[in-house]
């Protein structure tokens, strides 16, 4: 069985999955905005028979496919948004496509499409009598920008009654995910003050900025009363336009992040109390938009090892000699330490194996797992499904030993044979995966009873506040990784 639709992917659909792939590479779309990406992904569902619900939580470019029918319901997640400022060429050195354009720095459009492979080999095991049950494909919009995710599970959510959910990402190793990532909240606080000569007439202004800076600073001195492992992050996104005229306006937007939920929600309580002081102190208006909140991610051991094995049996992707040729020149554009930030969550007994492995340009071993019970220093919206479903994730290789997130390098391989070999790779890993699942209701009850089990006491409660509207109803992009 597991030979059959690993080759069915192969000899079936291997082109059809490189050249949507492709397109959706070339389309670049920003968080929101993945109109032509989505159409794309919809139009090759529903050419395969499955019935696609669109614009899912009130966002345009969020759907979810299903095929099959009865228990267990599995959910493969989708994600095909790009990233601001990173055109690339396919190319090994730094050639723009077009100045300032988006692109697939975290290569969404190889997760994607990766992912329809999955589902598109399950239909097929479904259609050949050699498994049942309901497969789905959740298109999941701004994974750079928003919580589309979170969205998605609010009341008379998509993921109701889904028994397990998968879902995988690209990255210069191939192995299980095991690290949990960041709770977070991103927001923006804004003042409103009012203008004047900042010269002549100081004394009738009331300046925004001055609000803006006196909250930075208040934050500042709130770091050294906070959890160790707790992330203060801010920007001025707007601060006046001219020194001699007090500004009227000016914002900061923020990321609050920590290991649990309940640590961002008590931190972010007493930064709104300081962005609330520094008003008061200037006599100006404060606003608050919050922009998203998501949970840490919990992965379940029973999806986990259905996975490992899997990706066992089909093993990493291997390269051939033009590849490996690109991926030497490409090196050459990285820093000497490009790994340093990733030895630390190498456990000692596998420091011999690690130094062979990331001194290769390309890694294609299906690594043991790495940093188990530790956090990784960013934030997902894959989270919040994982405590609303039983989830498990896993990385290919699909960018060279090194590579940073959201690069150019990044792009750059995920719009040519290494990237397109890693999706091929996890698409059969789904699917086998699924599989494996929807013919043993044995684990499919033994992953529900484990996760039932690690939210009894802590049920997902939405990190939005009551009545927030989907992202799109704003028109301002920002990032939230």
């Amino acid at each position: 069985m597991s030979k059959k639709y690993a080759n069915w992917i192969k000899n079936n659909i291997k082109d059809l999955l490189i050249d949507v792939s492709n397109q959706i590479w070339e389309f670049a779309e920003l968080g929101l905005e993945e109109y032509k990406s989505a159409k794309l992904l919809v139009k090759v569902l529903k050419d395969n028979g499955f019935s696609v619900q669109e614009g899912v939580a009130d966002m345009p470019t969020a759907f979810v496919a299903t095929y099959g029918d009865g228990k267990p319901v599995i959910a493969i997640l989708g994600e095909y948004d790009a990233l601001p400022g990173l055109s690339q060429e396919a190319s090994p050195v730094r050639k723009v496509l077009k100045e300032g354009a988006p692109g697939h720095g975290c290569g969404h459009n190889l997760l994607g499409v990766g992912s329809l492979g999955g589902v598109l080999a399950v239909k097929a095991a479904i259609d050949a009598g050699d498994t049942k049950g309901t497969i789905r494909y959740y298109g999941c919009p701004a994974e750079e920008t928003f919580n589309s995710k979170g969205y998605m599970i609010k009341p008379g959510n998509v993921f109701e009654d889904v028994d397990i959910t998968m879902t995988w990402h690209p990255a210069f190793i191939t192995g299980l995910n095991e690290m949990s990532a960041l709770a977070m909240n991103s927001v923006v606080f804004k003042y409103f003050g009012r203008t004047a000569h900042a010269a002549g007439d100081p004394q009738n202004g009331r300046s925004a900025l001055d609000a803006v800076e006196l909250m930075n600073i208040g934050v500042n001195y709130l770091r050294e009363h906070v959890i160790p492992d707790a992330r203060l992050h801010y920007v001025i996104t707007k601060g006046g336009v001219a020194p001699n005229v007090v500004p009227a306006e000016a914002e900061a937007w923020y990321f609050v992040r920590a290991p649990e939920r309940h640590q961002v929600d008590e931190i972010y309580e007493r930064v709104v109390k300081i962005a609330e002081g520094a008003a008061l102190m200037t006599e100006t208006r404060l606003e608050i938009d919050f922009l998203s909140g998501t949970y840490n991610t919990r992965y379940n051991e029973t999806v986990q090892g259905v996975i490992r094995d899997k990706m066992k049996r089909i093993r990493a992707p291997q390269f051939d000699e033009k590849d490996k040729e690109f991926a030497l020149e490409l090196k050459k554009s990285l820093p000497e330490n490009s790994m340093e930030g990733y030895k630390r969550f190498i456990p000692p007994e596998m420091k011999e194996i690690a130094e062979k492995v990331l001194n290769e340009p390309l890694n294609n071993i299906v690594l043991p797992s790495l940093g188990k019970g530790k956090i990784l220093p960013g934030s997902t919206d894959v989270a919040d499904v994982s405590w609303y479903t039983p989830l498990a994730e896993f990385s290919a290789t699909c960018s060279i030993m090194g590579s940073p997130g959201h690069s150019w390098q990044n792009v750059a391989t995920s719009g040519m044979s290494i990237g397109h070999k890693g999706m091929l790779m996890a698409a059969k890993v789904l699917a086998l995966s699924v599989i494996e699942f929807m013919n043993n209701p044995e684990l499919v009850e033994k992953a529900r009873k484990e996760f039932e089990e690690q939210v009894k006491d802590k049920p997902y409660k939405s990190p939005f506040p009551k009545g927030l509207k989907p992202p799109h109803h704003r028109t301002k992009q920002y990032s939230t990784e």
